[in-house]
C-alpha cells in the first residue's frame, strides 16, 4: 500500500515512478560531476566508472572463482569476490584481487577498497595490504562489516606482484579468464550469495527490499527523492537528492525520516550510509548519523565519511 505525507504544499510518497527515480539519479549525478570537475566516475565517464569481471577456471574446466569491480574518484571498489570452498587457500582470491588491481592501476586508479563481513575477508584483506578504515556494527547477532582500503603502488610493482601469483596458480592448473561470460559470472554471484546466506541464515533477510521515495511539489513535479535497500535488517542509504531551489527547508530530513519509518516497519535496527566530503556530511550528522570511519584514498584529496545510526527499539511507527 502506498503512503503519502503532506508538508507545506509538498508531498513525500513511497510510490515514485521509474521516471522519477531515474531523474533523481540523473540530477544527483549532475551534482556530483559538477562538484568534482567531471572526475566523479574516474576512470570512466558514467556509473559505475571502470567496471569489469575476472574469473578463474579450475583444472577440470569449471569456474571456481570470480571478481567484479567498479570505480569512483580513482578508487577501485571490489563488489564481488568469491572462490569455491574446495579451491580456497591456494592463492586464488589474492590472484583475482592482484589482477584487478593491475588493470585498475593501469587505467588510472590510485586506490582500492572493499566492504567485507567479519566471516568473509576481514582477515584476508590486511594480508594483501588493505588497512582497516572502519567497522560497521549495526547488524543483528553481533555481525560486523569491515571497510578496508589501500593506496595502489606503482604500476610496475602491481604488475610484478600479479605476475608472481599468475605463475604459481598456472603451475597448479588454474587459468585466468579475463573476459568471462554472463553465465560464467553468474557462478561467482550465486556462490557468494549462497556463502552469505549460510551465515545470515535467511535468504530474504540477506536480500532485503528496495526503498524508493519521491518528494513532489504542489504541482506534482519531482522536487527530490531517495533510494535505499534493507539487507540484513539494515537501512542502507544509496541516493538522496533535493532540487537546489527547495534546499534548506527540511525536505532532506523528511526523506530520511520516511525511509527510516519504512525500514523500522520491516524490522531494521540501524541505518548505514557513506558521504563524500563534498556531499554535505554535516546534514547526515544533523539527522542522527555518526561517523564510524573514514576512507581517504580518493583522488584530489576527497574523503568519505562512513555513517551509522542505531534505531531505538521503541521508535518504529
Amino acid at each position: 500500500m502506498s503512503r503519502q505525507q503532506h508538508f507545506d504544499r509538498f508531498t513525500v510518497a513511497d510510490d515514485p515512478t521509474e521516471e522519477e527515480i531515474a531523474l533523481v539519479r540523473t540530477k544527483l549525478d549532475e551534482h556530483n560531476l559538477a562538484q568534482t570537475n567531471g572526475a566523479y566516475h574516474f576512470p570512466g565517464s558514467e556509473e559505475p566508472g571502470l567496471a569489469f569481471d575476472l574469473a578463474v577456471r579450475g583444472p577440470e574446466g569449471a569456474i571456481v572463482g570470480g571478481i567484479n569491480v567498479s570505480s569512483l574518484l580513482g578508487v577501485m571498489w571490489l563488489e564481488v569476490l568469491w572462490v569455491a570452498e574446495e579451491h580456497r587457500r591456494r592463492g586464488l582470491a589474492s590472484w583475482l584481487v592482484l589482477e584487478a588491481e593491475r588493470i585498475a592501476r593501469e587505467k588510472g586508479c590510485i586506490g582500492a577498497g572493499t566492504w567485507t563481513f567479519d566471516w568473509q575477508g576481514a582477515d584476508f584483506y590486511p594480508r594483501i595490504g588493505y588497512g582497516l578504515r572502519g567497522v560497521y556494527d549495526g547488524y543483528p547477532l553481533g555481525m560486523t562489516e569491515h571497510v578496508l582500503s589501500k593506496r595502489l603502488p606503482s604500476p610496475s610493482s602491481v604488475r610484478e606482484a600479479a605476475g608472481r601469483r599468475t605463475a604459481e596458480n598456472r603451475r597448479q592448473g588454474y587459468a585466468l579468464v579475463t573476459d568471462p561470460s554472463k553465465d560464467e559470472m553468474k557462478v561467482a554471484h550465486r556462490g557468494l550469495r549462497e556463502h552469505c546466506i549460510t551465515h545470515v541464515g535467511d535468504g530474504d533477510a540477506y536480500a532485503g527490499s528496495q526503498v524508493r521515495i519521491a518528494l513532489r511539489d504542489e504541482g506534482g513535479n519531482l522536487a527530490g527523492g531517495l533510494t535505499a535497500s534493507t539487507p540484513v535488517h539494515v537501512l542502507a542509504l544509496e541516493e538522496i537528492w533535493v532540487a537546489e531551489t527547495y534546499r534548506g527547508r527540511g525536505h532532506g530530513r523528511r526523506l530520511i525520516e520516511e525511509a527510516e519509518r519504512i525500514a523500522k516497519s520491516q524490522g531494521c535496527i540501524a541505518g548505514q550510509g557513506c558521504c563524500l566530503s563534498f556531499q554535505t556530511p554535516d546534514f547526515f550528522h544533523k539527522v542522527g548519523y555518526e561517523s564510524f570511519g573514514t576512507v581517504d584514498v580518493y583522488m584530489d584529496g576527497y574523503t568519505e565519511d562512513l555513517l551509522i545510526k542505531r534505531f531505538r527499539p521503541d521508535a518504529a511507527s
